[in-house]
């Protein structure tokens, strides 16, 4: 029995040769077994277009071994075959089309699942055209062909598709409408901000200051106005830039009060925020109003009973303490710890989580005592393993890295010089040598304070792949 044959148990073949029902098996190969026929080879084949499919080697036409692709194809079956015709028909047709579409997607048929999906967008549009009533179908199946072409990163197409639909859908006010309309923004660019800016301010417009708790996504607001923040910065308008950071804020604790028993990153992501917003406020001279919020991030977790978000907004309180130069806790070995423990028995293992559990194990190596090399070796480790880890990934901070880095190879200098061969090894491959940390300013821990400079004499053949500061070079003493 091969590894695959489980994930096909139970499901009832037909027989390519006599109709009946059949099993299937994997022995070099897929094979259908029939008790009347015997057994029939299903062959890899491909279309004069290129596309691969499987043939029933008895008549060499199409034969369907996925349980879920054959599914989704007798539902389309049946609903070309009910009665009576009409609108209600076509709507069965396409939504069985889109379970098809599905089905592809999921099996490794990305290009065939998109086409049918746009094949149905056609339809729905003549219906639309028709004076059907199908604006919430139509939203959702231009949402889906617009994600098919996002996943191929053809943003410009999937804009397009956005368009063309809401041109269509010009003057309708609906909540389908809002969150297309929202989504076309959230495609914004440079060159396009302007249009995505006047989509999700319509799209507020339509929701007013309505209840979304009913809504598909009661967040649209949030999304808006996070998603016309981020316009705000780009043409450096700081003031709408804060005036949408706070309404998000303020949406976020109003979603989280009718909902205490939201997913916990919700509640994560509203004390993310604050202590997003906090940082902003303390490098414009606010530290007042900065603690206040970041104590209020805190209360936030705790009163909704959340580990993960009050381990967060506990680490936003400490990085402004540090960037404030404050003296550290009695008790600060005992809540990076505990801020370490929750971090790493999270379920999520995104780019936050790893850059807040690398600047947890370095902020807790600050307390450790000198004397103690393993216990030192271990977290600032940890923490450089995990920056790595994003290096490769091409999104991490390489002040950040640089900083843990350095002082990795100073511990494992000491006591370890193979470890710090490897370690080197592994930097110079992302395009750090030894000589840029040793001429590099030490930033501060996580970077998380004010931007530090990096100088060089030159610049490296290999930059670090992802976000990272402008490498400079030195100007020579006349």
């Amino acid at each position: 029995m091969s590894e695959r044959e489980p994930d096909y148990a139970g499901t009832v073949y037909d027989c390519p040769v006599c109709g009946g029902d059949a099993s299937i098996e994997f022995e070099n190969g897929a094979t259908i077994v029939c008790n009347k026929c015997g057994k029939t080879k299903i062959l890899l084949s491909f279309k004069s277009n290129g596309d691969m499919v499987t043939v029933s080697e008895n008549n060499g036409q199409y034969y369907e071994v996925e349980p879920d692709v054959r599914a989704a194809l007798a539902k389309v079956e049946a609903a070309k075959a009910s009665k009576p015709e009409g609108i209600q028909k076509s709507l069965a047709i396409i939504s069985a089309n889109n379970d098809l579409a599905t089905a592809y997607n999921n099996t490794g048929r990305e290009g065939l699942a998109e086409n049918l999906a746009s094949e149905s967008l056609k339809s729905i549009g003549i219906l639309f055209e028709g004076g059907e009533e199908v604006v919430e179908e139509y939203c959702d199946q231009a949402s889906l062909c617009a994600a098919f072409a996002s996943a191929r990163s053809d943003y410009d197409l999937a804009q397009k598709i956005y368009d063309s639909a809401l041109i269509d859908m010009d003057g309708i006010k609906s909540v389908s409408v809002a969150s297309l309309k929202v989504k076309r923004g959230l495609l914004w660019t440079k060159k396009d901000n302007a249009a995505a800016e006047t989509h999700l301010k319509d799209a507020l417009e339509i929701i007013g200051d309505g209840d979304t708790k009913e809504y598909p996504d009661p967040y649209i607001r949030v999304i808006a106005y996070d998603a016309l923040r981020g316009i705000s910065g780009k043409r450096m308008d700081p003031v709408a830039e804060e005036s949408y950071l706070i309404k998000s804020i303020e949406e976020r604790k109003r979603l989280l009060d009718q909902d205490p028993d939201a997913p916990e990153y919700r509640v994560v992501e509203l004390v993310d925020a604050m202590g997003y917003y906090a940082e902003k406020l303390s490098r414009g001279g606010d530290d007042n109003m900065a603690e206040d919020l970041l104590k209020d991030a805190e209360e936030i977790a705790r009163k909704y009973n959340r580990a993960e978000a009050e381990a967060y907004a506990v680490m936003s309180t400490i990085r402004y303490q540090q960037n404030m130069k404050r003296p550290l806790p009695d008790n600060f070995s005992e809540t990076m710890t505990k801020i370490i423990d929750t971090f790493v028995a999270s379920p999520a293992k995104d780019k936050r989580l790893k850059e807040s559990l690398a600047q947890a194990y370095m902020f807790r190596s600050m307390v450790i005592d000198p004397e103690d090399y393993d216990a030192l070796v271990s977290d600032i480790g940890n923490a450089y393993d995990l920056l790595l880890d994003l290096a490769y990934r091409g999104d991490v901070n390489e002040m950040f890295l640089m900083s843990a880095a350095r002082s990795y190879l100073i511990l494992l200098n000491m006591k370890n010089p193979e470890k710090a061969k490897s370690v080197r090894q592994e930097l110079n491959e992302i395009g750090i040598s030894q000589k840029h940390l040793d001429t590099s300013a030490r930033s501060t821990i996580g970077n998380s304070g004010k931007r530090t400079k990096v100088d060089y004499k030159e610049k490296v053949d290999k930059p670090l792949p992802g976000r990272r500061l402008k490498r400079q070079p030195i100007k020579k003493k006349e």
